[in-house]
Order: C-alpha cells, then structure tokens, then sequence
C-alpha cells in the first residue's frame, strides 16, 4: 500500500471518529472541522506532557492541567455530537482563558508570559466561532489585563518591589496594544476568510444548481434517445411489413393483369392494350418505389462498428453492377487513388453507385457519359468530386435535389423514383459528412462530398 493511500486510510479514520457526517458533505466545514479537533488533541497532549513533567518536578506551579485534558475530551464529545462551531470555539477558548487564567496568578500576574499565551482565546473564538465571540474574549482578556495592573498596585510582594506603577502601566499597555493589534489582524484574515468562504459557497451552489440541471437534461435526453430508438425501431417493422404486404397485391395485380392480356389477346382493342400496359408500367413503378423507400428507412440503423471500406475495392464493384448500362451508352468512370474510410461496405457502394447511376442517366444526348472522382484530403477530412458531362442541375434545383421524391424531371424523360440522391445524402450525413452539387465549369454537374478522415 502507498503513502498516499495509508494517509487517505488514516484521514478517513480521522473524520467518522471526530467529525459529524453532515459536516463532511462541505470541504470548507470539513477542513475547519479537522484543525478544531486537531488543536483539541494537541491541547490534550500538551497538557498530558507538562503534567507528567510536573509530576516529576514537584517544585514547579502546577496549572490545572487535568482540567484541560478531561475538557479537551469533553469539547471532543460535544463537537462530535453537535458539529456546532459556535459552541465549540467558545468553549475552547474558555477552558482556554481558564487554564491560562490559573497560570498567569500562579507565575507572575501582570508580568507573567502565559498572559501572552491568553491571546489564543479570542483568536480561537474568532476563528472557529463568529467576530462577536472574538470581540467578547478580546474584552475579556484587556479587562482581565487592567485586574491584573489593579491587583498588582494593592498587593505588595516580590513582584511589587521590582517595579514602579509606572512600570506597570506601560506592561498594561503594551499588552492591550498588542492583543488588539494581533487580533485585528486575525480579524482581517477572518474577515477576507469570511467573504472568501461565502463567494465559494455561492459558486459551489451554482455549480451544483447547473449539475442538478445537466443531469435532469442528459435523463431527458437519454429518455428522447430511448423513445427514438424505440421509434426507429417500430418504424422498421412497419416499413417492412408496409413493404412485404404492398409488394403482394401488386404481384396479383401484375399476374392477373398479364393473364388477361394474354387471354384476351385476339379479342382486345389497341386502347386496351395501352391501359393494361400502363397497369403494367404503374405497378412495376410501384415495386421500385417501394424497394427504395425501404433500402431508405434501413440507412444507419445496422448493427455493428464502422469497418474499414477500401473506396477502390467499393468502384470496382459498382462498375461491374452497372456494366450493362456502360456499355449501352458508352459510359467511361475516370478516378484517382481513393482512401480508405470507416463506414458501410454497402452503404458506400450504394453511394457510389447512385451517384455514378445518376451521371449516365441524366447524360446529353448524342454525348457519352464521362464521370471523373476526384479526391483530397484537408483538414481531416475526405472531399470527393464526381464531375459528369451531363445536361447539369438548374441553379434554382440545387438545394431541392436532396430531398426525398424531389424529381426535376417527368417519368415520360426519365425514370426513377426520387429517392436515390436522398439516400446519398443521408448516408453522408450519417458518417458526419455533407453533400452539395455545384456546376461544372464547362458543362455538366459536380457532385461534391465530404466525411471526416477518422470515424469512431
């Protein structure tokens, strides 16, 4: 066991044997609680060594000695038992002024140094108690110092013949200049201790006022976050379920509507192929959308810790799915060494694939796509920009395009469900990333990105 631990062990001992447990909550009570104790311990000792050197010299004036130790213990029992400091600083500096009352007549009076030594009774009384308590000991003391000048000019004896009156009167006067002089000092002290102490209390009550505060906030968020969760939760059974009942009516409604056209296929009127064909058409536009809406509400709600993503590993993989599309429009995907990031080897394969999907579909006719990724690392954080040759974002559309069903464009120009760049810009922003479109500087759109370098 260390030093250090051996004195918080003996400390600890120190305050349940000494101090009030109620008086421990307040470092400021709890550090003026162990100097009141440690002086009446010291008080008790000192008083056991003289009285066992008394014992041993028998010539010298013994002070009531005994009396101080029993009050020491007692003054112990009261403060343990009342944690009052009023109470306990003036009646230490009453055993105080009484056991150095009875030295003072017993070695001199007026000339005795333990008058000296009575000057600790007001400075206890105005440390540990209050300035009344310290100002009524002072008083104390200089009436008992002008006794001692009075009974010294009526009594003859050794002490009287050595001195004149004047002699004395200058004892009495230096001796009241200096307990008045040493105590307001201590005064002072007190006083700045006092506005100290108070300034720190307030402080300690605002502090404690505001921890009361963050923690009522922090349950409430804690409480919002296990709603949400709870929420999100519920949200993906729906959308499930939403999503699987949906899709099965809609399969009756495909099957059956492919059944009668081709049943019904000699006998049908070139108007009514057209509304089974939009039947047709509307219900596989519904399936897509609801896939996507799904693929949506899925987005940062999967189990498990961010893994490392290798992005050329990620681009490998989104070509060979859009292979197809490439070749029938000639496309050609141009990129730079990309990083590796911390996130979802799905999510981010889905970025990219609706980002470069997004490119070849909205290309200029008769132009074949061109998309080049770029990418930097600033600030500790990874930008990436996919430039395309496309027939660009309006000004105005530039805010809108994220959001989710916004379509620029009618089904009859080009199809799609509104929801691709909406799961782009939520996958960024639940890696901690933004995203934003800008135009190209000669044609074309500029898909800006960024996430930051380190993911916890």
């Amino acid at each position: 066991m260390t030093s250090a631990k051996v004195y918080r062990l003996i400390l600890s001992y120190f305050d349940n044997w000494f101090i009030p447990l109620r008086i421990q909550n307040s470092f400021i009570s709890l550090r003026k609680s162990r100097l009141l104790v440690s002086i009446h311990i010291f008080l008790f000792f000192i008083c056991f060594f003289f009285e066992f050197f008394n014992e041993n010299y028998p010539g010298v004036t013994n002070p009531p000695l005994k009396f101080a130790m029993s009050s020491s213990i007692l003054l112990l029992y009261v403060f343990k038992k009342r944690g009052d400091f009023i109470i306990s600083g003036n009646l230490l500096a009453a055993v105080v002024s009484i056991v150095l009352a009875v030295a003072t007549f017993g070695t001199g009076g007026l000339y005795s140094d333990n008058l000296l030594w009575m000057m600790a009774a007001p400075l206890l009384a105005l440390l540990f108690a209050n300035i009344v308590s310290g100002i009524f000991w002072l008083s104390a003391l200089i009436l008992f110092t002008i006794f001692l000048f009075l009974l010294d000019l009526q009594t003859p004896g050794s002490y009287r013949e050595q001195t004149y009156a004047l002699d004395g009167l200058y004892f009495v006067i230096t001796f009241i200049g200096l307990f008045i002089m040493v105590v307001g000092i201590v005064f002072i002290f007190a006083k700045g201790q006092e506005i100290i102490i108070k300034a720190l209390d307030e402080k300690q009550r605002q502090l404690s006022l505001q921890k009361a505060e963050l923690t009522k906030q922090t349950q409430s968020l804690l409480e919002a976050e296990a709603k949400i969760l709870a929420s999100n939760k519920e949200l993906s059974q729906f959308a499930s379920a939403a999503a699987h009942d949906l899709k099965e009516p809609l399969r009756m409604i495909n099957v059956y509507t492919q059944l009668i056209k081709k049943n019904l296929a000699a006998h049908t009127d070139p108007a009514t192929k057209e509304y089974m064909g939009f039947v047709t058409d509307g219900v596989m536009r519904m399936e897509k959308l609801l896939v996507d809406l799904l693929e949506y509400s899925r987005l940062g709600r999967k189990n498990g810790q961010p893994m490392d993503v290798n992005l050329n590993d990620t681009l490998f993989v989104v070509i060979n799915n859009l292979m197809a599309s490439m070749k029938d429009t000639q496309a050609a995907v141009l990129a730079n060494n990309l990083p590796v990031v911390k996130g979802s080897t799905t999510e981010m394969m889905q970025l990219f694939q609706n980002l470069i999907a997004n490119s070849i579909k909205f290309r200029q006719k008769g132009i074949h796509p061109v998309i080049e990724i770029n990418h930097h690392l600033e600030g500790g954080r990874h930008t990436f920009l996919f430039k395309d040759n496309g027939i660009g974002v309006p000004e105005h559309s530039r805010e809108n395009i994220f959001n989710i069903f916004e379509r620029l464009h009618s089904k009859e120009e080009y199809e799609g469900t509104g929801i691709g760049l909406a799961t782009c810009k939520k996958i960024v922003n639940n890696l901690g990333g933004d995203i934003w479109v800008k135009p190209a500087e000669t044609e074309g759109t500029v898909f800006c990105f960024t996430i930051p370098a380190q993911q916890n």
